[in-house]
Order: C-alpha cells, then structure tokens, then sequence
C-alpha cells in the first residue's frame, strides 16, 4: 500500500504531558548506547542500512496467513498490544494475523528470540479515511498471551502529547522494500534516519492531497530526498529519542507518492490517539 501510500502512526493518553502505555523507565530501552543515531549518508529503507540485531526491539513483522509472509511492521507497546496501520489489517480476520516479535534477520533458523504470537482481536480507529484517505491510519493489535521482555524484546514509549516533533531527527525501521516497486523484502531489518517538516510544507508539496492533523510527515527540504519509508514498511515505527535515551513513537508508516521520489514521506501522526490508545489498552 505505498507506491501511492505507505507510512506510520502512534496512539497515546494523557498523563501530564507524556502518555503511559507503558511506564517510563521501563519502555524505550535499546541495548545500543548510541541506537538510531548514525547520520546515514545517503541512505534510506529503500536502501538503507543494517539495523544492529535488535537495536529496535519494539519492531514487529506483520505475517498474513495462509501465506505466512511479512505484509507489515509494527511496535509492542504493551505486554500485550502491538500497534500497526488501519490500511494493514482492515477487512481481516484476526485468526488470519501473526505478529512476529524478536526478529532480526528473517532467514535465520537459528534465531532463539523469535516467537509468533496469534492475535486476539484488533481495533482499527472509528474514523479511518472518513475525513481523507488514509487519515486516522492506525490499528491496535491484542495478543492471544503477554510477551516476555527482554533487553531483545521491548516495548517503546509514547509520544510527548503537547509536541508536534516539528524539525526533529527521525528514525524509520522496517523490511520493507529497497526501491519503489522494488520486490520484498530484504532478510535483515533495515533503518534510516529523516528530518520531521511541518505539516504545512508537506500540504504545499501535496497539493492534490489533504495532510491533516492526524498526519506527520518526514522533510525531504531539497536535501536527504533518497531517504524513505517503502512498500512491506507500512505500520511501522517513526521514533524519536530523549536526551537520557529513551525512544518514542511519534508515527506510524502510512503513505506517500512513490518511494524517496521526493515528496516527503506521510506517517500517522500518534499523539492525536493518545487516549484511543489507552482507553483501548484499558478496556480490552
């Protein structure tokens, strides 16, 4: 769903101005000191480089069955709930999901911290592609049982809920394909790192298309327009990270014209969901 589409979307509540899905403290967390922090020269997903085995441990694989296929990414943000896009899961049956966690390199028998888990039940948000297409682009995911963490498998925080993450410095992840059109998708996981643009610039950019405030967009401003989300990357995570080191999701892959074709890469923006996110987590 990316050649005219793909990207990200996040989903949070409010405490003060940071949401608890998970707490603090206790989500966010790479084994990596310096996680997502290389400045790619050049690179994107479509085309990007090797993340380190688990330097993301909130990043899931999305199977379709009954071909039992990557389709999607996705984040754990939750023992038991895994987010993803509305676009990946719409019109499915659930016995029909398998979300795969502690993966790295998809061709790796041999890899210990692999399970896949089979989904309970998934919410997409009542007002997906109601106001545009692909607005309100996001879906929660219960597992059928909890996930174990470990500094392999780990949840990632919410968003800040008073930020728009405007100018920040962006991580996407995700084996998705490496060109527009391309085949997927590559065995090990793969990362960039974009610049967040205003919404503003992205409406210019996308003139015959709506950018609403449930969207976020990463800046291609002229410079690092190789760099971008792609087709298998739907659903996955547009992180930030804290000065103390914690990641955050801010976006979940969603949509775009073409793949680093550039214009700018359109995510759901989560901070709108925040409490979608948790009043779901709450009563489910």
């Amino acid at each position: 769903m990316r050649s005219l589409f793909a990207v990200l979307a996040v989903v949070a509540c409010v405490n003060a101005e940071i949401p608890v899905w998970y707490p603090d403290g206790e989500c966010g967390q790479s084994k990596y000191e310096d996680a997502g922090e290389y400045d790619l020269p050049g690179a994107m997903i479509v085309g990007g480089i090797d993340a380190r085995p688990h330097e993301f441990p909130w990043q899931i694989s999305l199977w379709m069955t009954p071909t039992g296929s990557h389709s999607c990414g996705g984040e754990i943000i939750h023992p038991l709930w895994v987010m993803t896009a509305a676009h990946c899961v719409e019109g499915r049956d659930p016995s029909n999901l398998r979300v795969v966690i502690g993966e790295h390199d998809r061709s790796d028998d041999e890899n210990e911290n692999r399970e896949v888990r089979d989904v309970e039940l998934f919410f997409v948000h009542e007002q997906y592609g109601e106001l545009t297409s692909y607005d309100a682009d996001i879906a929660l995911m219960k597992l059928t049982e909890p996930i174990e963490f470990n500094e392999d498998i780990q949840p990632v925080c919410a968003p800040e809920t008073e930020n728009n993450y405007d100018h920040y410095f962006s991580q996407i992840s995700g084996w998705g394909s490496l060109m527009s059109g391309g085949p997927c998708c590559p065995n090990i996981l793969m990362y960039t790192t974009v610049n967040i643009t205003t919404n503003q610039y992205c409406d210019d950019i996308y003139s015959s298309y709506d950018i609403t405030d449930n969207m976020i967009c990463s800046s291609d401003n002229g410079d690092h327009t190789d760099r971008d989300s792609c087709q298998g990357d739907s659903g996955g995570p547009m992180t930030v990270k804290d000065s103390d080191g914690t990641f955050r999701v801010i976006g979940i892959v969603s949509w775009g014209i073409g793949c680093a074709s550039g214009y700018p890469g359109v995510y759901t923006r989560v901070t709108p969901f925040n409490q979608w996110v948790l009043d779901k987590i709450e009563k489910n």
